[in-house]
């Protein structure tokens, strides 16, 4: 019981510099954003006359400001996702058994090809999709008619 607490504790502590970290980003867009404002004014002159003098064009540039401010951070926390993992149950039962059996359980493959090594592989796509992707794409793999590997496209 003591060794789980002390790995909840030390995953409190990887979370609270999560935190801080994120909100150190923050701090640092924000006063960015104040640096902007504040020098608004002169940007792209060396004048100190105003160049936008109309309020609509600074809500402009502060809404696209904030916009870009926003993409930046759910962009960096997009790709920090979970490692995928494969479908061993799917993989693990399908080996060793004959291409009769793989029929039965996934039907009529869409291709079938032959590597350079001679082993044959079949390609199962789904039906219709939206993006024309890998996902959900079954690689069944074959030697002298037993199946060797199964992979399923992420």
């Amino acid at each position: 019981m003591i060794f789980h607490d002390k790995v909840s504790s030390m995953e409190e502590i990887h979370m609270h510099k999560r935190v801080n970290r994120y909100l150190k980003r923050i701090k640092l867009i924000i006063n960015y954003y104040k640096y902007l404002y504040e020098k608004m004014d002169k940007i792209c002159t060396s004048f100190p006359q105003k160049l936008w003098k109309t309020i609509p064009i600074k809500m402009t540039v502060n809404v696209c400001i904030i916009m870009v401010s926003i993409a930046i951070l759910c962009s960096c926390t997009y790709f920090k996702g979970k490692a995928k993992q494969g479908h061993p149950a799917l993989e693990n039962a399908m080996i060793s058994m004959t291409e009769g059996d793989v029929k039965k359980r996934l039907g009529e493959p869409d291709i079938v090809s032959k590597t350079a090594e001679n082993h044959i592989i079949w390609t199962y796509r789904p039906s219709w999709k939206v993006m024309p992707d890998n996902k959900d794409t079954i690689y069944v793999e074959f030697v002298d008619g037993k199946v060797i590997k199964v992979v399923k496209g992420r």
